[in-house]
């Protein structure tokens, strides 16, 4: 009884020590991969683009879209580029339904980078997220109330030296019209606020006469110096030919698309045609009707001006 619980001893400390071994190669990679996405050697940009590559042959789904999220943040032109591919970096993220974690990570992420300084892909992959969350229903404040913030995080990427037809501009405007449009439309008082300040912003935007520091603090909106990328040492990689701008969707600025798909006027002639050639049971085209014609179908078993009538013929009186 002795040697058995001695033994039951010695293995239970074995197992101790196999897990503390395995925290302890845990820890070691995770401090490689913070190392790698950091980009500050050559080396390290060739770890993260071969990463990059890694996670995007794997595709987008709830169990790796925290990689996604984490390359990223690394604002490296080759390892956005790398791990976007052919993609459209709009529709990055719209494999998977927004949550709170996901929602919380992209504002985070906007608010770290000043308006120039993030990498226009991922800034749309972030943008994407956040339209798919707060386009048109009230589930995105239900999954991650906006803050202030938040907000300001959105608005401090606009750009007023370029034109509000810009593709950027014009979809961040967008999305500032959709939390207004959404915002001021809820019961509660603190999303109205919300969307009362993305309007706010839209406003600053668009007049000449302000400035976008009436409507984002200034410390939002400070320019500094960008640190330049650093060239990969050994990773070779040829970006795929573009097909089609990202944000080329529509033509038209602030359109806004139903749920229901719209109608083309060919359609809309078809639909037309069909409602004037519907009768009561019977096509309405050769008839007559008091010398018109309708139809060639008889009502109630007779026909009206001259036509029979329950079976009798009424002819009418010569003058």
């Amino acid at each position: 009884m002795l040697t058995k619980v001695t033994s039951y001893r010695r293995v239970g400390k074995k197992r101790l020590t196999s897990r503390s071994y395995r925290r302890r190669t845990r820890s070691a990679l995770l401090s490689l991969a913070r190392g790698a996405v950091l980009c500050n050697t050559p080396e390290a940009v060739d770890a993260s683009a071969a990463l990059a590559q890694v996670v995007s042959m794997s595709g987008m789904n709830n169990r790796n879209y925290l990689l996604f999220l984490l390359l990223l943040e690394t604002n490296h032109p080759l390892v956005i580029d790398v791990l976007i591919g052919p993609r459209n970096p709009f529709l990055l993220f719209s494999p998977i339904k927004p949550n709170w974690y996901l929602l919380k990570e992209t504002f985070r992420i906007l608010a770290k980078f000043k308006g120039d300084e993030l990498n226009v892909n991922a800034l749309l992959a972030l943008l994407g997220v956040v339209q798919l969350a707060y386009k048109t229903s009230k589930d995105g404040y239900k999954i991650y109330p906006l803050r202030m913030s938040d907000v300001y995080s959105i608005g401090k990427h606009l750009d007023k030296a370029r034109d509000q037809l810009d593709p950027r501009n014009r979809l961040l405007l967008e999305i500032l019209f959709d939390i207004y449009f959404v915002g001021i439309d809820s019961d509660n008082r603190g999303a109205k606020q919300i969307g009362i300040k993305a309007n706010d912003i839209r406003m600053a935007f668009f007049d000449n006469t302000k400035k976008m520091l009436d409507a984002i603090p200034d410390v939002l909106l400070v320019k500094d110096l960008v640190r330049a990328a650093l060239p990969p040492r050994f990773y070779g990689w040829e970006p795929p030919p573009a097909v089609v701008h990202p944000l080329e969707a529509r033509e038209e600025p602030e359109l806004k698309v139903g749920l229901a798909s719209t109608r083309t006027e060919e359609e809309k002639g078809k639909t037309r045609s069909r409602g004037a050639s519907k009768g009561t049971g019977s096509t309405r085209t050769g008839s007559t009707r008091g010398g018109s014609t309708r139809g060639g179908s008889t009502r109630g078993g007779s026909t009206r001006g001259g036509s029979t009538r329950g079976g009798l013929r009424r002819r009418k009186p010569r003058a």
